[in-house]
């Protein structure tokens, strides 16, 4: 009988732990979206920008390596 008791009080102290840590995880979340909220993160801007900077080359003055025509095949032994 008093396993039975006990095994029953561990089962409901077990699911109110888990509730509490869900409920505080929401608390978190709500908080913190509310912060996002007042800073004027969710608000509607209809502009996008993005930069891109890229140094200029000419490709005209980058060497190209010579290509031979024929295969290279090594030798044996190595």
């Amino acid at each position: 009988m008093a396993y039975e008791d006990h095994k029953r009080y561990q089962d409901k102290s077990a699911f109110s732990s888990a509730g509490w840590f869900v409920a505080g995880g929401l608390a978190m979340a709500l908080l913190a979206g509310a912060l996002l909220y007042m800073e004027g993160y969710f608000q509607d801007d209809n502009e996008l920008s993005i930069e891109l900077n890229v140094p200029n080359l000419d490709a005209d003055k980058i060497p190209l390596p010579d290509v031979p025509d024929k295969v290279i095949v090594p030798k044996e032994g190595n």
